[in-house]
């Protein structure tokens, strides 16, 4: 092929192609064809058809990664600007190729329970993001926090996806409240205070309180310091 792209992204490219076409159509037997290359050469990349249409959404986020590198000043963006970072950056990526997210994201990302390798990458990043904070986000569960922190990102995605307001200002103005109050939340030193309590809970044996009995425990806790 004169093409010197990478094979992944000529089997991308072709792919979406074929699959805004005709859906019924769409294999990596007629990949190879319209890529005029061995069925082999394109087996040798992808297994199976859906997961060349995944890579689809793990070739954004890679653009995402490219471009949050080329950013000299980016280690001294505040968590909420790398958070807005990755949203929007996403979302750019995505719409050039909106009908194709509008009918995949679903099924293929949302619905696949972390399983997908989109998701992972975006659990990773996220936990980078927090690790790398000041404050209480550095100290959190990570692992947990990103894995949630995706969830919710993925409902942007979604809401955007079915935002139909001039240049998507419903999904901006939904963003950016939800990473404000997440970022007012992480440097909230209620975190600090109930990690700390769930260790002396711990130490204590006392968390084999009844389940009424702590959870009257900690409406209190939360009351003192909301």
């Amino acid at each position: 092929m004169k093409d010197k792209k990478d094979i992944k992204i000529q089997i991308l490219e072709t792919a979406l192609d074929l699959y805004s076409e005709d859906q019924m159509q769409f294999s990596l037997s007629n990949v190879a064809k319209r890529l005029k290359v061995t069925r082999g050469k394109v087996y040798s990349q992808f297994s199976t058809k859906n997961s060349v249409l995944i890579y689809f959404y793990q070739s954004c986020f890679e653009n995402y990664l490219k471009q949050t590198n080329e950013i000299s000043e980016y280690s001294q963006f505040t968590i909420e600007e790398k958070l807005g970072h990755l949203v929007y950056t996403h979302i750019e990526l995505f719409q050039k190729e909106k009908e194709f997210v509008e009918s995949t994201f679903n099924e293929l990302i949302y619905k696949s329970n972390g399983k997908n390798i989109f998701q992972k990458s975006l659990e990773v990043q996220i936990a980078n993001i927090l690790k790398e904070s000041e404050g209480d986000a550095s100290i959190l569960p990570g692992k947990y926090l990103s894995n949630f922190m995706v969830k919710e990102l993925f409902h942007i995605f979604k809401f955007w996806i079915k935002d139909d307001s001039e240049q998507s200002e419903q999904t901006i103005e939904l963003t950016d409240k939800i990473i404000a109050f997440v970022g007012e939340i992480l440097r909230n030193q209620i975190f600090t205070k109930g990690i700390e309590l769930g260790r002396t809970l711990y130490d204590k044996d006392l968390i084999r309180f009844s389940s009424k009995g702590l959870n009257l425990f900690l409406k209190s806790f939360l009351h003192r310091f909301a």
